[in-house]
């Protein structure tokens, strides 16, 4: 598993359109959480000394969160120096049905709270 990552993260994503805000969560056990910016669940895994990969898979929801409108599935290879971690992969946007709606490179930079 690894600690590399363990912590609670402020990240700026970018991709194309334009960054957002989001907060990462990455336990002990290896599991990673979107906690801010939309919510998401997936693993984190330590690749080396100084770099993890992780995956997520956010839940996209119709009104007041009724209706499944299907998924945003990122995937990330980090690099970390210090309290700060830039990582690069991408995002998969599938629809309910389980098509694939686009897919887009995305950029993070994160820095550990706390």
């Amino acid at each position: 598993m690894g600690i590399l990552a363990v912590g609670r993260w402020r990240a700026r994503v970018g991709r194309p359109g334009g960054d957002t805000e989001s907060e990462f969560e990455f336990a002990r056990d290896g599991t990673a959480m979107l906690v801010v910016g939309g919510k998401g669940a997936g693993t984190w895994t330590q690749t080396g000394p100084d770099t993890f990969s992780y995956r997520i898979r956010e839940e996209l929801t119709g009104a007041q969160g009724a209706i499944e409108m299907g998924t945003i599935e990122i995937a990330q290879n980090a690099v970390l120096r210090g309290d700060e971690f830039v990582s690069e992969g991408n995002a998969v946007v599938r629809l309910a049905n389980g098509t694939t709606a686009r897919e887009a490179a995305i950029r993070i930079t994160a820095r550990r709270l706390g």
